[in-house]
């Protein structure tokens, strides 16, 4: 039988993903597997989201570390001392002895303008979050990796249903024209008297079930290019056609023995790290901080409202200062927090050997499942086959009139249902392959 021999390729060698010349610029035409994944990660929208978080992270690290530097800003302020405060002084130093006089000291008008100068000395905390942007660069980067993997295995998916929705209309083509003719001949044997209408109908009804399987395939090959069309990043107008074409013995000679390391397991070791690095920091705000300040400016006295700029009504006033702050009792807000951090601390390290022992499992029935994929494949492509050779041997008895109707629609629908099994078991095997590429 010839039903899947019409010069197919091998599945996996010899691909490429290009633009002919001789068409619209919007055209791919994709006989490439390793191309598409290449052309998605290179082009697909999510993608630069990803990259954009990337930046993102690196920009708070360095925003992280302005605490290494001195801050300095300059500024101007005024003081309108509407009323001064009163200071008794004895009355001896106004010749009065022996009572107390209020005298009111300073200027109801204050100025001051210079420039302020900070500098962290020892801030532990601020370290720690410092530290912990820095690990935030590498978490995003992280994500974008798995985000990678899951993008590798839906591109390959799309492409491996595509490739069997393509499979199937070939052999879905062939099909109906042994229904049509079917539908022929049994006509031609009603108008002459030697079949009834109830042979036709049942005819027409095989032909209409070749159809409905035919439309439900093309309506499988186009759900599948226009979601490539998504993770390609083209737009809704683009066209792509698929070039390639399923060889069975070189798809089932394949065997797999181990999977590639799963990249999402590494964002939940990152997470892990963080939480605790958010522990340590939460635990240094207990720690005393250690910081200098200096100004340096000028101030001007005056009773009456106004400003002068003359050099002279400007008075020096700078100063050094060293702060040390302890932090004593916060109303066990900090402790608090604290346990807070150490559960969520836990939690992450809980998550992450959790994923850990879920992915190793996983990958173990993933070998499995491609293993028993790989011998259902091979043992319905060969039922397939023989159901084939069958219904091409009856078609001739029928045409022959060596066996009845009802004969020749049994062994076609059992032929319609191999086919059937054959398609489903390749769609398992080949719905697995896209997870294990995701993994090189």
């Amino acid at each position: 039988m010839r039903i899947l021999k019409m010069g197919l390729l091998p599945l996996m060698c010899g691909f490429t993903l290009h633009a002919s010349a001789q068409t619209r610029p919007d055209t791919l035409k994709i006989s490439s597997l390793d191309a598409v994944i290449d052309a998605a990660v290179t082009s697909n929208p999510t993608q630069a989201v990803y990259l954009e978080q990337i930046k993102q992270a690196r920009f708070d690290h360095k925003a992280s570390g302005g605490f290494y530097y001195p801050q300095a800003s300059a500024n101007f302020n005024g003081t309108d001392n509407m009323s001064l405060a009163v200071t008794p002084v004895p009355g001896e130093l106004f010749g009065q002895p022996g009572k107390t006089i209020d005298v009111k000291f300073g200027k109801h008008y204050v100025y001051n303008t210079g420039v302020t100068l900070s500098q962290s000395i020892f801030d532990w905390t601020s370290v720690m979050q410092a530290k912990i942007a820095r690990d935030r660069i590498r978490l995003a980067e992280l994500q974008q990796e798995a985000y990678v993997q899951t993008l590798k295995e839906e591109v390959a998916r799309y492409y491996y249903t595509a490739l069997i929705a393509k499979t199937a209309l070939a052999i879905n083509a062939l099909d109906e024209k042994l229904g049509s003719s079917v539908v022929l001949l049994t006509g031609q044997r009603l108008q002459a008297g030697s079949a009834d209408r109830i042979a036709l109908n049942q005819a027409q009804i095989n032909a209409n079930s070749i159809l409905q399987n035919k439309w439900q395939s093309q309506q499988l090959y186009d759900q599948s290019i226009e979601n490539l069309k998504i993770l390609l990043g083209k737009a809704p107008a683009a066209e792509v056609i698929m070039l390639d074409t399923l060889n069975m013995d070189s798809l089932v000679s394949a065997d797999v023995t181990a999977v590639g390391a799963d990249r999402s397991l590494e964002v939940y070791r990152q997470k892990a790290d963080i939480a605790a690095l958010q522990s340590k920091s939460q635990q240094s705000a207990a720690f005393p901080k250690i910081s200098a300040s200096a100004f340096f400016g000028n101030q001007q006295f005056r009773n009456d409202f106004g400003l002068s700029f003359s050099q002279d009504s400007w008075k020096s006033y700078s100063y050094i200062g060293l702060g040390i702050t302890v932090p004593i009792f916060t109303g066990f807000s900090n402790t608090n927090k604290y346990k807070s951090q150490k559960a969520q601390q836990q939690v992450a390290r809980l998550e992450f050997d959790n994923a850990q022992q879920q992915s190793l499992i996983n990958d173990r029935l993933l070998l499995k499942n491609y293993s028993d994929y790989r011998q259902m494949v091979t043992a319905s492509y060969a039922s397939f086959k023989l159901y084939g050779e069958n219904l091409k041997l009856n078609d001739q008895k029928y045409k022959e009139g060596v066996i009845s109707l009802d004969v020749y629609q049994k062994v076609f629908q059992d032929y319609l249902a191999a086919e059937n099994v054959y398609l489903n078991n390749l769609s398992l095997l080949l719905s697995t392959q896209s997870t294990l590429v995701s993994r090189k």
